[in-house]
């Protein structure tokens, strides 16, 4: 696994041209070939829809408990790799299996289904509209940096039954991670800010997603209540972030995506879908552990121990190839995994991406893609972009979707407040004045 070719997932040229790589490995090893994480941490990748499917539904012969990565136990990964954050163990749902991951799950799953649908749209269009303020005026945008990022945690928050200051601290955290800003730090701040939420509603419980977890029947500790927030936090925020962003990318940079739409022969929720297809959020990820030696093709064996990731993208692309006509969409993709560790908030990070797309389309006349060129991040385990710059008619707030604007005086102009922050305030101090600005509490 270390000296022949293979997926090295942390090279610009491998995320330059992924679906290639895939495929010239697989013409040499078949749909399970080695890669290497990072440097010096190496792994196995399935790139077979059907061999995916087939692992994930036996948790006898592989699980998710990375306590048995054979290289962490044995000392050959240092605690502060790369990959720990996302492959050290963690008592949470992702890393657990059988009772325990069904216990932990169910938690999850119940009091996310309490959860009305109307109400996540109608959180989450409140939300978006807000954070459209900000920007609607300029005529300009990141998209990334100014909605992406942001929106699914603030209906997160939001439906956690954050406070105000929770919710800012969450954030601003959040963003400081994202920016590398002080790490350690931040996500000591992070995990405080969580667990003085779960304080808070030990003391006033309310209706919302923090509290029926705590009132759960599994009987959650509070150490295993943090850690489930943090998982859904993170497993909810970011990957529904990429994947609006790649939405909205593929309609500005896909013709067909856009006359599709533009035709009404598809709706957002099947442009989305057809993102999921083509461009999973979650590429390489989760990891797979065998509990025993596991034959492959030409001879080879995966070693009990061996970490496994569930390449989704190379995957998806063998089966549909990239050229594959918007229309012919269907929700068989694994970008939320399959079997028994399908992801529980599938449901809420479909529906939050769906209501971001429409708002932007509803909001923003005339939206283009801008100077510079988006940026795509290099992630072992993610396709997610790091820029999107758009142009758009200033002002223009609703009406006819974008592209359907001969003439911007065409659509009516809508007053809206801007918020107490300008995008040239600091970070902090302008995440807590959205924050207290959007919450309104």
């Amino acid at each position: 696994m270390t000296t022949c070719p293979h997926a090295r997932l942390f090279s610009p040229e491998y995320h330059a041209d992924p679906h290639t790589t895939h495929r010239h490995l697989a013409d040499e090893h078949g749909g399970v070939h080695p890669a290497e994480i990072v440097p010096g941490v190496h792994a196995w990748i399935v790139t077979d829809y059907a061999t995916i499917t087939a692992w994930c539904r036996d948790p006898y012969t592989f699980r998710r408990d990375s306590r048995l990565w054979s290289d962490w136990k044995e000392g050959r990964i240092p605690d502060d790799s790369p990959v720990a954050a996302m492959m050290a163990h963690r008592p949470n749902l992702l890393y657990a299996d059988g009772e325990e991951h069904t216990r932990l799950k169910r938690a999850v799953v119940d009091s996310l289904g309490r959860v009305p649908e109307s109400r996540v749209g109608d959180v989450t269009r409140r939300h978006a509209d807000a954070l459209i303020d900000a920007f609607v005026e300029r005529g300009d945008a990141d998209l990334v940096a100014e909605y992406t990022r942001l929106l699914p945690l603030m209906v997160l928050s939001d439906l956690f039954g954050f406070s105000r200051d929770i919710a800012e601290r969450v954030l601003t955290s959040i963003s400081e991670l994202w920016d590398g800003v002080d790490v350690l730090r931040a996500n000591q701040e992070y995990e405080r800010a969580l667990s003085d939420a779960i304080s808070a509603k030990h003391a006033t419980p309310g209706e919302d997603v923090t509290t029926w977890l705590l009132h759960h029947r599994a009987g959650l500790s509070d150490e295993e209540m943090l850690h489930q927030m943090v998982v859904t936090f993170g497993a909810g925020a970011e990957p529904t972030a990429n994947l609006i962003a790649s939405t909205v990318h593929t309609l500005l940079t896909d013709p067909d995506a856009g006359s599709a739409l533009n035709g009404t022969r598809v709706g957002v929720a099947e442009l989305v879908d057809q993102v999921l297809w083509r461009e999973p959020p979650i590429t390489n990820y989760p990891v797979l552990y065998p509990t025993t030696d596991v034959p492959i093709e030409h001879g080879r064996v995966i070693k009990a121990g061996e970490p496994v990731l569930l390449g989704y993208a190379a995957a998806h692309h063998a089966m549909v190839g990239a050229a594959e006509d918007i229309e012919q969409h269907n929700r068989a993709h694994l970008s939320f995994g399959v079997g028994p560790h399908r992801c529980p908030a599938r449901g809420f990070g479909q529906a939050i991406a769906e209501v971001a797309v429409q708002s932007l389309i509803r909001r923003l006349p005339r939206l283009r893609a801008s100077e510079p060129t988006p940026q795509w991040r290099v992630s072992p385990f993610a396709r997610a972009l790091s820029t999107l710059p758009v142009t758009f008619t200033p002002g223009l707030s609703k009406g006819t979707p974008s592209w359907q604007h001969s003439d911007p005086s065409s659509s009516p102009r809508t007053s809206t407040d801007s918020p107490p922050a300008s995008a040239s305030t600091e970070p902090s101090s302008r995440w807590r004045s959205l924050v207290a600005w959007l919450f309104g509490r």
